[in-house]
């Protein structure tokens, strides 16, 4: 269908008052967006397994934990008597274990009430062949004296992904989603007296219903609009840039370079190039294929980053996966990962567009550094073709960044055995 100037003004004047709820909306502080928390399944883990605890300084008491217990009881996990008598004063010794219980991401028990329950957290990360297996057999193995013992998966939306056969005991698990905490959270928001507590909920929901359930007004409105001017909307989407169609360009580029790449991890994804210098000696030095980190061979990359507008590279680890090695594998992360952050080339004054992190190996991807290469306005500012542009701006990232960082990586340190 053709867009008529019409058109386009009929969109940006009808639009106007909606457009500026979504600005709003957009624009409102949240210290959960400004820390990059968004999918980091850690950090959701840290924050509900908080709210979820009745020794929490948040103030709701067992009132969060409340919740969940009664919706446990609505997808029949536990019986109405049951439910009655886990709602006593002893509910308020409950313990909420994160992460040191075999891994487990949350971990609920109950001596006195004798329920246990284990929650596995999945934002955008798959289960592992033998994670979910692993989990069950140990609380079978350890906890055999607790009565009730029930099995969860947290996930934004509804997902039966735990029960495929090749998850080891996955149809033990129960899924519940964000959408549910959310609607404990609301239920509750008003039962602490401790205001910034009250303000640190409001914003954990506005960035959970943005960023994972997509059930946030600004959400809500701009699918409305889409539905209405989708002809229009089109049209400009269409007519945008899109880096990622020169991926093959990129990659010609790179395999041509006198110093040499290599492709860490093949991946289907046209917005990422993982790659790591044709060097043995380097190489050797983040070969753990046992890690599986990012379904390859290397626990560490050199990432080109490719959106619609703009290219740049982030230097970063990818997630250990379980396996009787992880605790070395993740020791070697963390050697590593502390000295490539003190590294001198890592200079914000010599590489003015450099960023760097303060990630810690228990980030599953723990970023050391990003580099923005060029972006579209570059691209027409420039006057070059997106090959010379790519070719000329990644030399100069090579030179200034990879070449001592690689350099760096070898001053004297010993990381294996």
């Amino acid at each position: 269908m053709d867009i008529t100037y019409q058109d386009l003004e009929n969109f940006e004047t009808n639009c106007e008052v909606e457009l500026h709820k979504i600005k709003s909306h957009l624009s409102a502080f949240n210290i959960f967006n400004v820390l990059g928390i968004q999918y980091r399944e850690i950090r959701h883990s840290n924050f509900v397994g908080w709210l979820l605890d009745p020794t929490g300084s948040h103030g709701f008491k067992s009132n969060v934990l409340e919740e969940l217990l009664k919706h446990l009881k609505s997808k029949g996990l536990i019986s109405n008597s049951e439910l009655n008598d886990y709602l006593t004063p002893d509910l308020a010794n409950t313990k909420v274990v994160r992460e040191s219980e075999s891994n487990i991401d949350l971990f609920l028990i109950n001596e006195d009430l004798s329920y246990a329950i284990t929650i596995e957290n999945k934002i955008h990360s798959d289960y592992s062949e033998h994670q979910l297996g692993d989990y069950y057999e140990h609380v079978e193995r350890h906890f055999p004296h607790i009565k009730k013992r029930i099995y969860l998966t947290l996930t934004p939306l509804e997902s039966i992904r735990h029960k495929d056969e090749k998850f080891t005991h996955g149809k033990k698990y129960t899924n519940i989603t964000y959408k549910e905490i959310i609607k404990f959270l609301r239920k509750c928001q008003g039962l602490t007296k401790n205001e910034d507590v009250k303000v640190s909920v409001n914003q954990y929901i506005s960035m959970v219903e943005k960023n994972l359930t997509k059930t946030s007004e600004e959400i809500v409105i701009a699918r409305k609009i889409y539905k209405k001017y989708g002809n229009v909307i089109n049209f400009i989407i269409n007519n945008q840039a899109d880096f990622s169609v020169y991926q093959d360009t990129m990659l010609d580029v790179i395999n041509s370079l006198e110093d040499g790449f290599i492709i860490s991890h093949e991946s289907a994804h046209k917005n990422v190039i993982y790659l790591l210098p044709k060097n043995q000696e380097l190489l050797d030095l983040f070969y753990y294929p046992e890690a599986e980190s990012r379904d390859g061979d290397y626990i560490f990359s050199y990432v080109l980053q490719i959106k619609k507008d703009s290219l740049s590279m982030k230097l970063a680890f990818g997630p250990i996966a379980e396996s009787n090695q992880k605790k070395q594998i993740q020791k070697v992360k963390q050697d590593l990962l502390s000295k490539m952050q003190g590294f001198k080339c890592l200079n914000k004054n010599k590489i003015p567009k450099l960023e760097t992190y303060t990630d810690t190996c228990e980030n599953d991807y723990a970023r050391v550094c990003s580099i923005n290469l060029f972006t579209e306005d570059d691209l027409i500012s420039e006057d070059k073709s997106f090959r010379d542009i790519f070719e000329s701006k990644f030399n100069e990232v090579n030179n200034i960044l990879l070449q001592p960082f690689t350099k760096e990586l070898f001053d004297p340190i010993e990381i294996k055995d």
